[in-house]
């Protein structure tokens, strides 16, 4: 990687460190970070850097700035890969959280106000067809399996698991189209910056990295948060979370039942199946411990399902989440 910064961006590197899954580097005046993003078509990486200029401008958050190459390129190859570097003031620190419900309703809002329309990284009315095809591509998968001899346990557990998945995605892709078809969005529901998984621990940071960026419905980030509380241990809604971005920006009903159709929509199962039949087989153990912990805990996931639902209810009375008989 020093080879890389040095010849296509003029860096001098002093030493490289590790935060999560992205590799920063130390230069005498500022950090940066570099990021694989060969999966990411120019367009789109075109979009997510022009979110960044925008966040940067309006101060609302301390968005990493993307550094061009020395000829003014947003990406540089090395070793068939493409990557894309970020530079962060040296300054940064973690932030103390106050609210993290009305500090995200308000990222949300100033996204709403991006002064262009994205297309490449614009995933607005996509879900059902996203789930779909995720959910078509994982059968014929698992039909393949079923037919050869399973060599691993994990092959065990995906092939005894999946059908039960692959029900509950396509109950999320029936809810999400009910909802589209019974209720009517408004300005609340207008697309926005989001983050491809939201966290805690992401929020905490004080920069963003802007390949972590999507344009989407606000939902996202509120579902995403909530299910890594759920598979971080935490096994009851936070409800101080959703009535502070509540109370900051009200929700309209089609608001609360995209997010519940995103939470009902299994991703975290999809992905883990994904990885590790991508993974080297050093790395796959991991994964296997992940796979059974949330099969382990399929029944808790379904009461906290309920348990939104009865939320929502209590709290705002005129708002009612049609029920899914089984849950």
């Amino acid at each position: 990687m020093k080879e890389l910064l040095k010849k296509h961006y003029g860096i001098d590197v002093l030493d490289f460190f590790s935060i999560g899954q992205w590799q920063g580097f130390k230069t005498k005046r500022n950090i940066g970070f570099i990021a694989a993003v060969s999966h990411i078509d120019h367009k789109e990486l075109y979009e997510l850097y022009e979110m960044s200029r925008y966040l940067l401008m309006t101060n609302e958050r301390k968005a990493a700035s993307f550094l061009l190459t020395v000829n003014g390129d947003l990406t540089a190859e090395h070793n068939g890969t493409r990557y894309a570097v970020f530079q962060i003031p040296q300054q940064t620190k973690r932030l103390n959280i106050t609210s993290l419900g009305k500090e995200l309703s308000f990222f949300h809002e100033v996204g709403r106000r991006l002064p262009f329309t994205p297309v490449h990284s614009n995933r607005i009315g996509q879900w059902r067809n996203l789930w779909a095809r995720r959910i078509d591509q994982m059968e014929q998968f698992w039909s393949i399996q079923i037919a050869s001899k399973p060599h691993h346990a994990f092959d065990k557990l995906f092939i005894e698991s999946f059908p039960y998945y692959l029900g509950l995605g396509e109950n999320a892709i029936q809810y999400l189209a009910d909802t589209e078809l019974d209720d009517r969005p408004l300005p609340v529901d207008s697309g926005t910056i989001c983050h491809q998984r939201f966290t805690r621990e992401i929020w905490e940071n004080a920069f963003s990295l802007p390949v972590d960026f999507v344009f989407d419905h606000g939902g996202r980030d509120i579902a995403e948060c909530l299910r890594y509380d759920f598979l971080t241990g935490r096994q009851t809604i936070d409800e101080l979370f959703l009535a502070e971005y509540d109370r900051a920006s009200p929700l309209s009903s089609f608001f609360w039942r995209l997010v519940f159709s995103r939470l009902l929509f299994p991703v975290h199962y999809f992905e883990c199946v994904e990885n590790y039949y991508l993974e080297e087989e050093e790395e796959r153990d991991s994964l296997q411990f992940q796979m059974e912990k949330i099969l382990q805990t399929s029944s808790q996931y379904e009461q906290f399902l309920s348990s939104f639902s009865s939320m929502i209810y209590l709290r705002k009375k005129q708002i009612v989440l049609p029920a899914l008989t089984w849950l």
